[in-house]
């Protein structure tokens, strides 16, 4: 299956009047920085988002532009454009914009991320997690289960029920849609909206109440606040020290693929060195406990070794420790198995394709068989034949396989 467009439409035209500011909330700096330079760096940084239409003040466009967009180097933003009055009024704007051809690159057949540009933390965890939802679902929404019981009260004030906390959920941004879906939901909205007053609070509303699509409800991060008041601002400096201190970068699996001897067990290294990550390779194991040869139970002691590494995973991401997993996924079949066995565990995960030329791949595979004839080190020579036989059992990934191309 192809990969289709993801434009985000970042929205930054509120006017701020709960921070009792005379800025608007998304110009006011946090960490150094514009509030609305995080989400746009979050988009720019992406392996997730294409593309991206800012959302401000009709009078914020040439500031936007040239003190946001120009000054930090941000290419994905493709446009700027005006919003309307109420936080609805810009989104249909947005898609408007998208729907009537104003993006580079068409947008009328992918997915749109509908973020709000108060909120500094979103994370390439998140995005990811939308995507392969709404891949699945066609709409989905960034959330997390409230913490706090809730209870529904009068006119007087006074509490009437309480609602299953277990059921709750408190809604945030990214909400993500197929572009059709979400055009289609504000059109029929914006046409209520003049005719009998409909409210909408969300985008998600929108669909759910003009639509007979489903929203599904994906997990967003506790971290992934709105700034709104004061307090606020207080919080997201706190959030911000944190990660600074290097105490929050979110752990995920990284999982290698490439042929045997394309130089996987180097990135690995250095992925274990750029994020602290725990290794987990099984030819380490297998050479650790069956030597150079494990006989004709080879295939099935890596299998038994594969899944106990699987599991092991689990428990160190709980921990709170990136880990990689390092056996080259070699089938179409089992990187999509590996995916959905995290997805299924709401844990993130991308695939780094090592995409190496075939006469480099040959170069190494001589100078591993040279070291191994020297002493050098333990594994087992390449010949010309094993070599057909690895080419041939690997499966390149196709695009929509693979998070990170390396190029060898």
């Amino acid at each position: 299956m192809s990969r289709k467009r993801c434009t985000a439409v970042v929205l930054a035209a509120g006017t701020g009047s709960r921070m009792q500011s005379g800025v608007a909330k998304q110009f006011m700096e946090l960490g150094g920085r514009p509030l609305i330079w995080y989400a746009l760096h979050a988009v720019e940084e992406s392996s997730v988002v294409d593309d991206c239409v800012l959302v401000t003040g009709a009078e914020d466009i040439s500031y936007v532009q040239k003190e946001i967009v120009e000054k930090y180097g941000f290419r994905k933003v493709a446009a700027v454009v005006a919003g309307g009055a109420e936080r609805y009024d810009s989104v249909y704007l947005a898609l408007r914009f998208i729907a009537d051809g104003g993006l580079t690159v068409p947008n009328r057949d992918g997915y749109v991320f509908i973020h709000d540009g108060a909120r500094p933390f979103l994370t390439e965890e998140i995005l990811r997690r939308c995507y392969d939802e709404v891949r699945v679902c066609r709409a989905c929404v960034a959330a997390m289960l409230v913490k706090d019981t809730v209870k529904v009260a009068d006119h007087d004030g006074f509490a009437v029920r309480t609602p299953d906390r277990s059921t709750l959920w408190q809604i945030q941004t990214p909400q993500v849609f197929e572009t059709r879906l979400i055009t289609e939901a504000y059109e029929k909205m914006m046409a209520r909206q003049k005719a009998a007053g409909v409210r909408i609070t969300d985008d998600a509303m929108a669909v759910e109440t003009f639509t007979d699509v489903p929203v599904k409800l994906v997990r967003g991060s506790y971290e992934n606040i709105k700034v709104t008041t004061p307090e606020d601002m207080a919080a997201a400096e706190a959030f911000l020290k944190d990660r600074s201190d290097g105490r929050r970068e979110a752990a995920k699996v990284f999982l290698l693929c490439g042929k045997i001897c394309s130089g996987k067990s180097t990135y690995a290294e250095k992925l274990r060195s750029e994020h602290h990550a725990v290794l987990l390779s099984v030819d380490e194991i297998m050479l650790a406990v069956f030597g150079l040869y494990a006989g004709e139970k080879h295939d099935e002691y890596t299998e038994r070794i594969q899944r106990y590494l699987f599991e092991k995973s689990v428990e160190i991401i709980k921990s709170g420790h990136s880990v990689i997993l390092d056996w080259g996924f070699w089938t179409g079949q089992k990187r999509a198995a590996a995916r959905a066995y995290y997805q299924s565990r709401h844990i993130a995960c991308e695939f780094h394709y090592i995409d190496v030329d075939d006469a480099i791949w040959k170069e190494q595979i001589e100078r591993r068989n040279r070291m191994v004839a020297a002493g050098e080190t333990e594994a087992y020579l390449i010949d010309d034949n094993l070599a057909a036989k690895f080419a041939g059992l690997f499966e390149p990934p196709a695009d929509d396989e693979i998070d990170v191309r390396v190029r060898r």
